[in-house]
C-alpha cells in the first residue's frame, strides 16, 4: 500500500499566520476546525500552548483560550493537564459513503454545481500558480503523495487526493489561498471524492494526478490548470449524476 504523507509544511505554516484584524474567537475557532476536518492537522497532534497560538495568530491569549473551549465543545480538541498535558487534536472519523451520501442528497442540484465550480475555479489557479513557482523538492513530496493505479482502498485514494490538492495550494506561497482551499476542503471537497468508488474513475484520477505533477515539474501552467478543471469537471458530472439517483 502506498505511503501518503502530510500535507506541506506551507499549507501547515498558512493555517497559524496571523489573522490580523480578524481576531475574534470565532475566527480563530473555524480556521483550526477547517484544519483539523481538512487533515492538515492530524489526529492526536499537539497544538500550541494558548499563549503560543495566540502569538502566532496575533490575538490575545484569552481569545485563543475562547476558541479552543469552542473546539472542545465541538469534540476537536481534547486537554489534559500536568506533565506532557496540552491541547491535543482529535480529529472525527473521515466520512463514510452513507454519510456522504446523505450530505449530497440534502444539497439541491444548483447549490452542488456552484460549490462544485468555485472549489474547480481556485484550485485552477493554484495549480497554475504551483507551476510558476515549484522547485525540485517540491515536485519530490508531489510525486510521493501518487498512489498506485492498482491500488484498491478506496479511502487512501480519497485521502491522497485530498493531501495532493492542499499541497498545491501550499505551493502558491499566498496563506490566504492556501486557507481558502482547506476551507473548501470540508466544505466540499470530500463529496467530489465520491465517485473514487468507482475504479475507472480511480484509474483516470491516477492518470491526471501524475499529468497535473508532471505539467507543475516543466512549469507549464497551462497544462496544471487544465489537469484540474478536467479532474474536478469529471467528479462534478459523476456527482450529479449519483445526486439525479437519489430518491
Amino acid at each position: 500500500m502506498a505511503t501518503v504523507r502530510r500535507p506541506a509544511t506551507r499549507t501547515r505554516s498558512a493555517i497559524f499566520a496571523p489573522l490580523g484584524d480578524e481576531g475574534r474567537a470565532v475566527r480563530v475557532e473555524n480556521r483550526l476546525a477547517e484544519a483539523i476536518r481538512s487533515g492538515v492537522l492530524t489526529d492526536g497532534e499537539r497544538l500550541p500552548s494558548e499563549p503560543e497560538l495566540a502569538a502566532m495568530l496575533g490575538v490575545a491569549t484569552v481569545t485563543a483560550r475562547e476558541a479552543l473551549v469552542a473546539l472542545r465543545a465541538q469534540g476537536l480538541v481534547t486537554t489534559t493537564r500536568g506533565r506532557g498535558g496540552g491541547s491535543f487534536v482529535t480529529r472525527p472519523e473521515p466520512s463514510g459513503g452513507a454519510e456522504l451520501g446523505s450530505r449530497l442528497a440534502a444539497m439541491s442540484r444548483v447549490e452542488l454545481r456552484d460549490r462544485g465550480t468555485i472549489y474547480g475555479v481556485i484550485l485552477a489557479g493554484c495549480a497554475e500558480l504551483a507551476a510558476e513557482r515549484a522547485d525540485a523538492s517540491d515536485i519530490e513530496g508531489l510525486r510521493a503523495l501518487l498512489v498506485d493505479e492498482n491500488e484498491t482502498d478506496v479511502g487512501l485514494w480519497r485521502h491522497a487526493d485530498s493531501e495532493l490538492y492542499l499541497s498545491v495550494a501550499a505551493l502558491t506561497q499566498s496563506a490566504r489561498m492556501t486557507r481558502e482551499v482547506v476551507r473548501l476542503e470540508a466544505d466540499i471537497g470530500a463529496l467530489l471524492r465520491l465517485p473514487l468508488s468507482d475504479p475507472a474513475f480511480r484509474d483516470a484520477t491516477a492518470a491526471r494526478h501524475l499529468a497535473l505533477v508532471d505539467a507543475i515539474e516543466a512549469h507549464a501552467s497551462d497544462e496544471a490548470r487544465r489537469c484540474v478543471r478536467e479532474h474536478i469537471g469529471d467528479a462534478l458530472e459523476r456527482l450529479a449524476d449519483l445526486h439525479a439517483a437519489m430518491p
